[in-house]
């Protein structure tokens, strides 16, 4: 796909995954809130311009931008949507009396009517061959199954989190970034993942938004050891990340504190593990100001 230079590339948001992409080649009177319709895998779209993109030459947009969208087009995409709930229930009904173990999260009709996708989510394979042929023989319609994952149901579905307002992902998030346990403790947090999971059940979104800035964390003095300073003798007892400070424990049990930057400029690093390190230099940083 080429990108005309004399148009731009738009920020989109679709209405039944929210989902983010990228329109290239569209013209410069679209503005962020307006509703345009693209060409995608699925069909016609009606999706939301959230506001502008850098294009990307070396990986373009696979959408195609048709035409900013006219009453018309909403008003299909309305009863498609109100055509899509009646199905959906129809589908949930169909999938019960055959026992599949299948959470169905929404139905979605393009503006083009080239097939109706029916979102689920379930813990393993599901064989809906029989599915598919009750519907397309009650609906009349190309029937596409699509299994997305708990985290994007979430996405799609939106939901309250535990600190009370909207889910991330439901609200900005454009791709799921790797959570993992670890982050728990790069993070100084309790190592208990039923604290910090979410309603998807997986660990929240928001462990990762943070974690670049404890990078820092590799070149800091171990908690417990001990670091030497103009001859005064320090044990590390915590780190602040927040205010990015270390606090010390003195030998006669004061605690005193010293900001990264500080650190930084003493020179004080993580020791590489070696062997007999507690036989070399007492098993301390030795550092003169």
């Amino acid at each position: 796909m080429t990108v005309d230079l004399d148009k731009k590339t738009v920020r989109i948001r679709f209405l039944d995954t929210h989902k983010f992409g990228d329109v290239e080649n569209v013209p410069d009177n679209i503005n962020k809130g307006d509703f345009i319709v693209i060409e995608t895998e699925k069909g016609e779209e009606l999706v939301l311009a959230v506001g502008r993109s850098v294009p990307d030459i070396e990986n373009p947009s696979p959408y195609r931008f048709i035409r900013k969208a006219t009453k018309k087009d909403i008003s299909i995409f309305d009863k498609h949507e109100k055509e899509a709930e009646k199905a959906l229930n129809l589908c949930k009904k169909f999938a019960e009396n055959l026992g599949l173990k299948m959470n169905l999260l929404k139905a979605y009709i393009p503006l083009n009517r080239s097939k109706i996708m029916f979102y689920y989510v379930s813990e393993g394979r599901v064989d809906f061959r029989q599915l598919v042929k009750d519907l397309a023989k009650k609906l009349k319609m190309r029937i596409e199954m699509r299994q997305i994952g708990v985290r994007d149901g979430v996405q799609m579905a939106g939901a309250i989190g535990v600190c009370g307002n909207q889910c991330c992902c439901s609200v900005f998030i454009d791709k799921f970034d790797t959570v993992n346990v670890e982050m728990l403790e790069e993070q100084n947090l309790p190592p208990t993942p039923t604290k910090f999971t979410g309603i998807c059940g997986r660990l929240m979104c928001c462990l990762a938004f943070e974690i670049d800035n404890y990078s820092i964390r590799k070149d800091l003095p171990e908690i417990d050891s001990e670091i030497e300073i103009n001859g005064e003798i320090y044990r590390v007892k915590e780190y602040d990340f927040i205010r990015e400070k270390i606090f010390f424990t003195t030998e006669t049990g004061e605690i005193i504190s010293y900001s990264f930057d500080q650190l930084d400029k003493l020179g004080i690093k993580k020791q590489p593990p070696c062997e007999n390190c507690s036989m070399k230099n007492g098993g301390k940083n030795r550092i003169e100001e």
